[in-house]
């Protein structure tokens, strides 16, 4: 595997604000990788999105990208990407077939109405010749995927791109990009809430929290032995008494063991932030 793109101390201060919305941000993506990004509302995930896309300047030599997908420009080449990023244009007078042309026209892509066809099938959408005003706000997502998908890009960064759709839905776009993967050796970076889903598609994660990384590992590392312990305190107690350790007049009640999952260590993590940096 090769790294597509690496960030090394990256920091973004908004413009006329004080609000540092990335401090310090050191994270990479090796090529077929999925790499799954999580964490709170306002934690950087869509800034650090928005900077990978050139629509926000990073720090000096904050992001380095691979020479395969860097442009003359040096930064991130966004012919070889399919991008998600929030409230894209819809054009609502345009057909779902003509709206996925017109985005098609920019890459050359061939046989067009074949792939057009085969996308609207996987994701399961009305007629192509639909009107894009016409679609409910989980259609309209739905497109906005086979959008990015078009011209079989090399690398996907989608931001929470299931967060309108149901179920079945969503479990419909994550075989598409897991066909998508095998097919083309595609490489995705994805936010998402979804901590069910994202043990399953990812294979990297990192967490993040008002702007930091407080974790990031390979999926594969959640493999691990998990031991809830049930306690017994006096009553009055609060829990507050375990600031300071394990006191001394509480007793165990019984231990749980099981895998760890990404959902426990995703809490813990945040849990854990919350008292040290605050809500």
């Amino acid at each position: 595997m090769r790294t597509v793109f690496q960030f090394s101390g990256l920091s973004y201060t908004y413009p006329k604000s004080d609000f540092l919305a990335l401090d310090c941000v050191n994270l990479s993506l090796e090529t077929g990788e999925s790499l799954a990004l999580l964490g709170p509302n306002g934690a950087g995930k869509t800034t650090l999105l928005r900077i990978l896309c050139g629509r926000l300047a990073a720090n000096s030599n904050a992001l380095s990208i691979a020479e395969e997908f860097k442009n003359s420009d040096g930064g991130l080449d966004l012919s070889k990407c399919g991008i998600l990023l929030e409230n894209p244009g819809t054009y609502p007078k345009l057909s779902i077939a003509e709206y996925l042309k017109f985005f098609a026209s920019f890459y050359n892509v061939k046989d067009v109405d074949s792939r057009i066809e085969t996308l609207a099938q996987k994701l399961e959408l009305p007629s192509v010749f639909t009107a894009m005003g016409t679609l409910s706000q989980g259609t309209r997502q739905k497109v906005q995927i086979a959008r990015a998908l078009i011209h079989r890009p090399r690398l996907l960064l989608l931001d929470e791109p299931v967060a309108n759709l149901d179920p079945g839905a969503r479990e419909a776009v994550w075989e598409l990009l897991s066909d998508w993967k095998k097919q083309d050796g595609g490489t995705l970076l994805v936010s998402s809430h979804i901590l069910s889903e994202m043990e399953h598609v990812a294979t990297s994660y990192a967490i993040l929290y008002k702007g930091k990384i407080l974790r990031s590992e390979k999926m594969s590392e959640l493999c691990t032995d998990e031991f809830i312990l049930h306690v017994q305190l006096p009553e009055g107690t609060s829990t507050d008494a375990f600031k300071n350790g394990f006191p001394p007049n509480a007793k165990i009640a019984h231990v749980e063991s099981g895998k760890a999952s990404l959902e426990s260590v995703y809490r813990g993590a945040i849990q854990t932030a919350e008292g040290n940096f605050g809500k």
